[in-house]
């Protein structure tokens, strides 16, 4: 009996470790993911951290459940209004806010380390602009399937490949 209770005990132990291992896969797929975004927009232009913010939004693909995408882009707080959040998160140094109408952003929000609320939303009237994102697009196991945009995926992937990011065999960078 008291061998049965111990055998109980670690199949309880070892399945929560598996869960929570994977847990912090995921979440540090998406800070990955976004350092890279950061380093790579530095790279061209530095992004000031006091005038700009992140937004990051995640959503299953609505073509196929098995898919979803992630989009990340800076904006200027100034250019920003009637944005739905309710907290601030941050990550190397930047404020970063999470779309909360997305059907993904609870994973979101766990990967990220949450600091003080401010309001964002600092436009008194919508502007829309031209801004550079990232689109990514993951299969079921994580593994990236498409980057947008498509003309500079070849160099996106390399980026992430050094960050560790996963790509299905199925990706077609061409």
């Amino acid at each position: 009996m008291k061998n049965c209770f111990l055998l109980v005990v670690a199949l309880l132990l070892i399945s929560s470790c598996k869960n929570n291992i994977h847990s912090q896969k995921k979440n540090n797929l998406y800070q990955n993911i976004v350092k890279a975004f950061i380093d790579y927009r530095n790279s061209e232009t530095k992004i000031s951290k006091k005038e700009n913010i992140l937004i990051i939004g995640a959503s299953t693909n609505q073509n196929d459940e098995n898919t979803y995408w992630i989009d990340m882009w800076f904006v200027n707080p100034k250019l920003l209004k009637d944005f739905q959040y309710s907290k601030v998160y941050e990550i190397e140094g930047y404020k970063l806010i999470i779309d909360e109408s997305l059907d993904r952003f609870a994973d979101l929000k766990k990967s990220f380390k949450e600091t003080k609320y401010e309001n964002f939303n600092l436009a008194i009237q919508l502007i829309d602009y031209d801004s550079k994102n990232w689109y990514i697009m993951f299969n079921s196991k994580n593994e990236v399937i498409r980057i947008s945009p498509q003309q500079k995926s070849k160099e996106i992937k390399e980026i992430l490949l050094k960050k560790g990011v996963k790509f299905s065999l199925d990706f077609d960078d061409n």
